[in-house]
């Protein structure tokens, strides 16, 4: 005698295995949606730093002017700049980065005239405002090489001075230290003239 069916225990043990195995593939599919939600929202943030960067660095190779200001802290500097490089078409923009105190968001202030902070609400028709980066803890800028007209660094124990450079070439390099919650990134800028 040949058996054709199964038996009720072998059904159930049969459905009792299939449910396992589909909730089992529900959670790996659920896990793998919020990696994947994880993982765009990175790569997001890392190309919106790549363009906040490739700003900074854009800024500071067609600028002619750049100074350095601090702020109510110790932890941010204001950078004033006038540049070629324009995010709302002015020819010779005037740029301001500084954060602000009450957010703590590093701000790119462009304008067709000077900027002087605090703005005059005046001029405020005149001013456009780009917020870049938000929960700055720290937004440092620091001159890596002077100029031919101001004086160079203190040597280090045991370093050697550094020949002297053409006169007629020097070269401004700046570098950038921003620093949010989430990550900290040294940025080197500048020009040569």
């Amino acid at each position: 005698m040949s058996r054709r069916a199964f038996t009720l225990i072998e059904l159930m043990v049969s459905i009792a295995l299939t449910v396992i195995v589909v909730l089992f593939l529900y959670k790996a599919l659920a896990t793998q949606e919020i990696s994947n939600k994880v993982l765009a929202k990175n790569a997001t943030s890392l190309h919106q730093t790549d363009q906040i960067f490739e700003l900074l660095y854009r800024d500071f190779l067609e600028s002619n002017e750049t100074k350095i200001a601090t702020t109510f802290s110790k932890d941010y500097n204001i950078l004033y700049l006038a540049t070629k490089n324009s995010l709302h078409d002015i020819p010779v923009a005037h740029v301001v980065y500084y954060v602000n105190a009450k957010d703590k968001t590093l701000v790119r202030i462009e304008s067709a005239y000077p900027i002087k902070l605090p703005v005059d609400l005046e001029k405020i028709k005149y001013i456009f405002a780009d917020p870049l980066i938000k929960k700055i803890t720290k937004f440092r800028v620091f001159q890596t090489q002077q100029t031919n007209n101001q004086k160079r660094r203190e040597l280090l124990p045991g370093e050697a001075p550094k020949p002297q450079k053409n006169l007629e070439k020097s070269a401004k390099k700046y570098l950038i230290f921003i620093k949010n919650q989430q990550n900290s990134v040294l940025f080197e800028a500048g020009k040569i003239y």
